[in-house]
């Protein structure tokens, strides 16, 4: 499945949730020796026919938040404990869809990309304590994921024609365009000598915008596999999937769209996985969960 055609049938899923692929979520162990990265331990923490998509580690790594969809219906947001192995549900929407679950930088919420009754979708937030949800903005939509890059702005992967990436302050609601067109949706911050950069997939390349420069200019950094997402182990190294295949690249020291600097670290498919198309890492660097189908 093409990225344009996931995204859209991501975004249309109240009509068309039987029609989304079935997807489980794999953990999978860390651990870094010299410049090695070992990853052990996969175990199918969802293992049920369906959709579960998108996860996201609280930032103490102690649980993960990810996109349901229970008996054809609406999406929800479901929380995995590691410690004790259960899941619970996290929202409970009967007319309403949520995706993408991201903790937010105030440590209280998490923002949602929420698609409403009629169809519309905007930013949401959810206290992560328990409570009401509430919009974060009111005149943005047409909103497909999100990626926050401080307390005040965040970077949005628009589903327009075309799609666009955009730097959004969510007190203005005012945006700065970054690019247009073939974006894939892969969006990361990191924090490198207390500078922040922001990436983001091209036509094929990652690239870098230094979000505290005036001037934001695109660096383009490397050429990537068709993986569909990528994140980072730490701010060394980058890591993403192709097929049933995990990769890394330790960018800091490679050359500029070398292609060839990806090292292949694991390979899933004796387990039955054949498509990996999300990746994410917890804060600490010692799991690692994947949606796999």
């Amino acid at each position: 499945m093409n990225n344009t055609l996931f995204i859209f049938m991501i975004f249309i899923a109240k009509s068309l949730s039987a029609q989304l692929p079935s997807t489980d979520i794999w953990l999978l162990d860390i651990k870094t020796e010299k410049d090695s990265i070992i990853l052990s331990n996969p175990v199918n923490v969802t293992n049920r026919p369906g959709y579960d998509n998108q996860p996201g580690f609280s930032p103490d790594g102690k649980y993960l938040l990810y996109t349901s969809i229970r008996d054809e219906k609406q999406s929800d947001i479901y929380k995995y404990d590691l410690k004790t192995k259960k899941i619970s549900q996290f929202t409970n929407t009967p007319t309403t869809s949520e995706y993408s679950p991201t903790f937010m930088p105030d440590g209280k919420n998490i923002s949602v990309v929420m698609v409403e009754p009629d169809s519309t979708q905007r930013l949401w937030k959810f206290p992560i304590k328990g409570g009401a949800p509430s919009l974060i903005m009111d005149k943005v939509d047409s909103i497909g994921y999100h990626c926050w890059l401080d307390s005040n702005n965040v970077a949005l992967f628009l589903i327009t024609n075309p799609f666009q990436l955009v730097f959004t302050n969510i007190r203005t609601q005012n945006s700065t365009y970054v690019v247009r067109d073939t974006i894939a949706r892969g969006m990361n911050l990191i924090t490198n000598n207390k500078k922040r950069e922001f990436f983001y997939s091209y036509k094929g390349i990652i690239y870098s915008i230094g979000v505290d420069e005036k001037n934001k200019s695109n660096g383009g950094w490397f050429k990537k596999y068709d993986g569909e997402d990528f994140t980072f182990l730490n701010n060394q190294t980058i890591t993403m999937a192709d097929k049933s295949r995990i990769y890394i690249n330790k960018f800091r020291t490679s050359e500029k769209l070398k292609g060839n600097a990806w090292r292949e670290v694991k390979d899933l498919s004796l387990i039955g996985i054949k498509k990996i198309t999300r990746i994410a890492v917890s804060k600490d660097g010692t799991k690692m969960a994947i949606v796999a189908e």
